[in-house]
């Protein structure tokens, strides 16, 4: 079913969302996959079909006189582009409305592309009449049908009307289109979303991981097949992700199983925890992070927001007071306005609240928290064991709540957890913590992961060891508004960059030293292994910070012996267009 997604500026409609939907009980909604128009192959409908078909419906529904055709703006009477039938569910039945016009004064559409459903003079319409309405248009050969807004057990059986008219009248090349059904039982489906740049694909909800695993390696296949795929070449050569993100989401069964809402602790040591471990917000992200990112930590926005969380954990205790559903907008409440970007933007936190219990925002009454800090990896395996990390996690805090302080990292943030080096410890020390919890994660599980998001990029003998250079992270600024026009993005300065230095053994640095443009480099001990971090401005980009410092690509490394001997030269070239 093809619904309607974001609209973004300069854009003049909505961008498409088709919706695959199923029922977690086995109902099937629709049977008949065979009369769909599932390609883009034009069909053999004109408007006689249409007619056909939406009389037919509304004679189903006892209806017949509600039907009326509807022109174009300045088009004669008897050249309708599509027809329209008043339509709600009342209770079991069926109720439409004396709309006031008729076949000699039809409805006169809006001007637009969009679907005949989204044209109504709705506003000519006085608050007495029904604004819902059930249209049949045909386009390119196909029978496209606006479904009205309706509950799911009022979708369900209007589908089932539709599926039985059109089987009697032996029409084909049906397209599906409209509102997303509201309530309902359990239903799961498939969404794809054209999204800036990319192809998003929203899961089924999963109830364990290797539902997950299965889901996720299906998906993978099927894209394969498109010829699409989950990474992307940068102008340097270097694989990343799309750049779209690899969300994951985690909620319960229903309202009344969700763990956020039995146990709002939980949301608490979630916080406290991905704060004290950076590895969590970087590792797995995308090449964009820092505080004009997509999702930016806690302490990535604004100056005393550290406080006010901590201010608001105390307030869990408060909730043991608060009853039933209350709980909801009670952690609502506490926590929306922390969990934003510096802006004060919901949906931009590595932690998303969105869609917890967000009554002012549709679709935000879902229970759901949503982790943004993740990127597609080139494997698919590795990528479902991202999930595993994160839902062995949650279950250890479920058991053992943190309770910690948050920190204070200050500086050593930008500084020291933009190294892979210093990102690769701290994802050992949240697997100790799962060992020590009995859920055993082995962190080389993840070593793609690692080698994907920052590659080796060169080495260098060095004293009888030697000098490994990876890609390291670099959070870019947001330039000032206005730059991005009308674009669908916001403009941001990419022309640094941050490469990470590191040494087997530190002892090896007291035979020489190490020079990036002639500067020593200065390095400090993570993990046994002495570890630097060389920013360098890699490309003249435009808009950009700092216009007076030249462009400093290649970087050339030098190794130099205890005497100045001895000296090994290395460059990274850093393509620039």
């Amino acid at each position: 079913m093809q619904v309607f997604g974001k609209q973004y500026p300069g854009e003049p409609l909505p961008r498409w969302v088709v919706r695959i939907l199923d029922r977690d009980d086995g109902v099937p909604l629709w049977t008949r996959p065979d009369i769909l128009r599932l390609d883009d192959e034009p069909g053999a409908n004109t408007d006689l079909e249409a007619r056909k078909l939406i009389g037919g419906i509304a004679a189903e529904l006892g209806l017949g006189r509600y039907v009326l055709p509807c022109v174009e703006r300045g088009e004669a009477p008897d050249r309708p582009r599509g027809w329209v039938l008043p339509l709600d569910r009342t209770g079991t039945g069926w109720a439409s409305d004396l709309w006031p016009f008729s076949p000699h004064d039809p409805v006169v559409l809006v001007p637009g592309k969009t679907p005949l459903g989204l044209r109504l003079p709705l506003a000519e319409l006085d608050e007495r009449h029904l604004r819902r309405a059930l249209t049949v248009e045909a386009k390119s050969g196909g029978l496209h049908l606006f479904i009205p807004p309706l509950r799911f057990e009022a979708f369900g059986a209007l589908l089932q009307v539709i599926e039985r008219v059109a089987a009697k009248a032996a029409v084909r090349d049906l397209v599906l289109c409209g509102y997303e059904p509201t309530g309902g039982p359990s239903r799961s489906g498939l969404g794809l979303a054209a999204d800036p740049g990319v192809l998003e694909v929203n899961l089924p909800p999963c109830r364990s991981w290797r539902d997950y695993d299965r889901v996720l390696e299906r998906v993978t296949r099927a894209a394969h097949a498109e010829g699409l795929r989950t990474t992307r070449h940068n102008f340097n050569g270097q694989i990343q992700g799309t750049g779209g993100g690899a969300h994951v989401l985690f909620g319960g069964p229903s309202l009344e199983q969700n763990p956020f809402f039995a146990r709002p602790d939980l949301l608490c040591s979630m916080i406290r925890y991905w704060q004290r471990h950076p590895a969590l917000s970087y590792l797995f992200s995308g090449q964009y992070v820092g505080p004009g990112s997509q999702a930016p930590r806690a302490d990535e926005t604004l100056m005393g927001r550290l406080y006010e969380l901590e201010t608001a954990c105390q307030g869990i205790d408060a909730l043991r007071e608060v009853d039933g559903a209350a709980v909801r907008g009670f952690l609502d409440r506490l926590f929306r306005h922390l969990m934003t970007d510096s802006s004060g933007n919901t949906h931009r936190a590595e932690i998303c609240l969105d869609k917890l219990w967000n009554l002012d925002a549709p679709g935000g009454a879902q229970g759901l928290i949503e982790l943004r800090a993740f990127e597609t990896l080139p494997e698919v395996g590795v990528q479902s064991l991202v999930a595993l990390l994160l839902r062995s996690i949650l279950a250890m805090l479920a058991d053992r709540p943190c309770r910690e302080d948050l920190v204070r990292h200050g500086p050593l943030l930008h500084d020291r957890y933009m190294l892979p080096t210093a990102l690769w410890q701290d994802l050992g020390d949240i697997c100790e913590d799962l060992a020590d919890a009995g859920l055993p994660f082995e962190r080389r599980w993840l070593e793609p992961a690692l080698e994907a998001r920052f590659p080796v990029l060169g080495r260098l003998p060095f004293g009888g060891g030697e000098l490994v250079i990876r890609q390291a992270l670099e959070p870019w600024p947001l330039v000032a508004e206005g730059e991005a026009g009308g674009a669908t993005s916001r403009v941001v300065d990419n022309s640094t960059d941050r490469l990470e230095l590191s040494v087997s053994d530190a002892a090896l640095l007291d035979r020489g030293q190490v020079l990036a443009h002639g500067v020593r480099v200065v390095f400090r001990e993570i993990g046994g292994k002495a570890v630097a971090g060389v920013r360098y401005k890699s490309a003249g980009g435009w808009p950009a910070l700092h216009p007076h410092i030249p462009v400093q690509s290649p970087v050339e490394i030098e190794v130099l012996g205890a005497s100045g001997e001895g000296t090994a030269r290395g460059c990274y070239y850093h393509w620039n267009p």
